[in-house]
């Protein structure tokens, strides 16, 4: 014959909670959670930004060493990158971050040619693919040059 033995204080709390969970609300089964901006979820549901397109450079002004790059703007974006090389096909360096607008000024350049491109961020998480070089911009001692 099986003894009766009284339920433990633990044992008591499990069926109460197994009890409170059973009587929930039909409509408790339509519940979500927010995730949070650049979350894993949202990693994981986004693909990667486009390129920008029609990025040129532009001399400032004939006698000054600085440039303007402008892009097309790409949907959803929140910011961008700007990259330089002094080849159109070589390495490309982040010379500047965060810009929240399609065009961006050059601080004063040195001698040399210059070429641009320019990436898409989407949140903090995502990096696009950069766009296509721009064409030369020549520095010299006397100014900004375009071929």
């Amino acid at each position: 014959m099986l003894a009766r033995t009284p339920l433990a204080p633990l044992s008591v709390a499990i069926l109460v909670a197994a009890l409170s969970v059973s009587v929930l609300p039909a409509s408790a089964s339509s519940w979500t959670t927010p995730l949070k901006a650049a979350g894993s979820a949202e990693a994981e549901a986004m693909a990667a930004p486009p390129a920008p397109l029609s990025a040129s450079a532009t001399c400032l002004a004939a006698g000054q060493r600085k440039i303007v790059v402008s892009w097309s703007a790409v949907v959803h974006a929140t910011t961008y990158s700007i990259y330089t090389s002094t080849s159109a096909t070589g390495t490309f360096a982040l010379t500047a971050s965060g810009v929240t607008t399609t065009t961006w000024t050059s601080g004063s350049l040195g001698t040399g040619n210059d070429y641009f491109e320019v990436a898409t961020y989407f949140g903090t998480k995502w990096l696009g693919a950069q766009s296509a070089a721009t064409g030369e911009t020549t520095i010299t001692g006397s100014g900004c040059t375009q071929p």
